[in-house]
């Protein structure tokens, strides 16, 4: 070995020496105990110094230098030029960050590229490797020409990252610990940073995302994670109908932050649109309360919304997914017209004549209907009125001159004709022609006067006579619009055939089930698909018959239930073998 050379390397040793000693006084002082939870610690600090990732500088400190970079354009010192890649995605408070000036960015990049020393260039990398994790990419006030500046960014790292795996093997630079995490998740410098962890997340393996988000020092809040629970929807959607319901109460608690990683509205509203645009497409779609109501909150009235739906809620081919607005406006619908008749109702008492009959034109009611609610209805703050009045939204008017405080009006529009119902028994049903409108539905409030007009709409009584009220009102209704239901899917009719008897009131659950003392399977499967009820039938694998509703929220179905011999379980639902 030549003399200088011999110089320099024990120069370099000597460098190494004093560099250790100086760490171990730091990191490990004299008092320190290796049975100390302390020494863990500063065993950790002693990682990061010589072979992690290290932290980046205060925050002041950078915004202090990326200041004084956006205005001079240059930098002093290495020290400086360090700085600004930690800080090149950081925002400005008016929104200014250095990827988002172009010639800043390019600048600063070739200035980096021009660096003789490898090390100098290899700690500006990790730095701007810092500035591309912490980017917030989810920020809808973050400048587009920010995004394009992180984009090529990431292209600048990818492209980097392979130029010193090069000099590491070739032995110009000594690579880090935390180089070979990146070389294993080289997919994070990519479009598609995340997908590769889809799988593995979706059945609860979170290996890999941990591993590079210790090894690299990802923050909590980085992109990457929102991305990472991006990866899972995809890798749920790709599924067939029964494994990707199988995950969807999973997915769904992604989306309600019921997790470690909070979500930006952005992930959510991209997140809530993959499962909704794919719930659409399954064969079988029961109504999914949760989906809907998260839907309802991200998107608005599916009805009143379209645009904002249009916007977010795509199919494969970008169109908007008209399926799957549809889908979920005839489920608000539906929920709105069960609270009408269930919640709304004024002796708290299930209407379930009236429920059943109006459930029947869910398919023809033209958007959501109009909810005009009495004082008691409005004051009411209990949770179950206060999701009630949120799902109206837009469509939710205050009853004036209700009669009893406890009275609500409920008013759909089918074909050409405008229906009102009210909420106490013993009040008619009125059907208007929609033009000219009977009376104005775009204000905050509607009188019961306006409501109850018999000159201008006529009035349908639910009282039996010769035929049940339910008859009676298909007669009018039915010719108006064009339509009539399925009758398999109404109420059971007054006068029923298949009991040979005259009833003086529509048979309960409780009196089908002592009639059907043997269980009437096709008997069952229409009644839950009356009510949208989800089931999952383990019969053929020796498991037993469950149908997946919490007690009491469909009190009738309940006894219907127990008299085929159903038990409910808490938290599961009602089974029978």
């Amino acid at each position: 070995m030549p003399v200088e050379d011999a110089r320099r390397s024990m120069n370099e040793l000597v460098q190494l020496q004093s560099t250790l000693a100086r760490i171990f006084r730091e990191a490990l002082p004299a008092s320190t105990s290796w049975d100390n939870p302390k020494a863990v610690k500063n065993l950790h600090v002693l990682n990061q110094e010589l072979d992690g990732i290290s932290s980046a500088p205060p925050s002041a400190t950078i915004a202090e230098i990326i200041a004084k970079y956006r205005r001079s354009q240059s930098v002093e010192s290495f020290h400086g030029l360090k700085y600004v890649c930690y800080g090149a995605a950081m925002q400005m408070p008016d929104g200014w960050c250095v990827l988002s000036s172009e010639k800043l960015r390019d600048k600063l990049l070739s200035d980096l590229e021009k660096l003789d020393d490898p090390r100098r260039r290899f700690k500006c990398f990790q730095a701007l490797l810092s500035s591309y994790f912490a980017f917030a990419r989810s920020d809808e006030q973050m400048p587009k020409t920010a995004q394009i500046g992180w984009e090529a960014l990431r292209n600048w790292l990818a492209i980097q990252r392979k130029q010193f795996e090069r000099d590491g093997a070739h032995g110009q630079l000594r690579l880090p610990g935390w180089f070979s995490v990146l070389t294993r998740h080289a997919n994070l410098l990519t479009e598609t940073p995340c997908d590769r962890y889809g799988t593995e997340l979706l059945r609860g393996d979170g290996t890999s995302v941990e591993e590079a988000r210790q090894g690299l020092g990802i923050p909590s809040d980085s992109w990457v994670m929102e991305e990472a629970i991006l990866s899972q929807m995809k890798a749920a959607v790709a599924l067939d109908d029964s494994p990707f319901k199988t995950h969807l109460d999973a997915l769904q608690k992604l989306v309600l932050g019921q997790t470690e990683v909070k979500l930006s509205d952005l992930i959510k509203r991209r997140a809530t649109a993959m499962l909704i645009s794919r719930y659409a497409r399954c064969e079988s779609k029961p109504e999914q309360p949760v989906l809907r109501d998260v839907a309802v909150s991200i998107f608005g009235n599916p009805w009143l919304r379209k645009s904002q739906w249009d916007a977010w809620v795509k199919k494969s081919n970008e169109q908007p997914d008209d399926e799957a607005r549809e889908m979920i406006n005839g489920w608000l619908t539906r929920q709105l017209i069960t609270d009408f008749f269930a919640l709304l109702s004024s002796d708290g008492q299930v209407d379930q004549r009236r429920l059943n009959y109006w459930l029947r034109f869910v398919p023809v009611i033209e958007g959501t209907p109009w909810l005009a609610l009495g004082p008691d209805a409005m004051r009411n703050i209990s949770q179950p009125y206060r999701d009630l009045r949120e799902r109206a939204k837009g469509r939710l008017l205050r009853l004036e001159n209700p009669g009893a405080s406890s009275n609500n009006a409920f008013i759909m529009k089918m074909g050409d004709r405008l229906i009102v119902e009210f909420g106490m028994t013993g009040n008619a049903c009125y059907v208007y022609p929609a033009t000219p409108m009977p009376f104005s539905l775009g204000g905050v409030a509607i009188s019961s006067h306006d409501l109850r007009d018999k000159i201008r709409g006529e009035r349908l009584l639910h009282k039996d006579g010769l035929n049940s009220w339910e008859s009676n009102f298909d007669q009018t209704i039915c010719s108006m619009i064009g339509h009539w239901p399925a009758k398999e899917t109404s109420a059971i009719n007054h006068h029923s055939e298949k009991y040979g008897v005259r009833q003086t009131s529509s048979p309960t659950p409780s009196r089908l089930a002592a009639a059907n003392k043997e269980f009437n399977e096709a008997g069952f499967w229409n009644l839950v698909k009356q009510y949208s009820l989800p089931t999952d039938d383990k019969r053929n694998k020796g498991g037993a018959l469950w149908v997946n509703i919490e007690q009491s929220r469909y009190p009738s179905v309940d006894q219907w239930l127990e008299g085929l011999g159903f038990i409910y379980r808490p938290g599961r639902g009602w089974w029978k073998e």
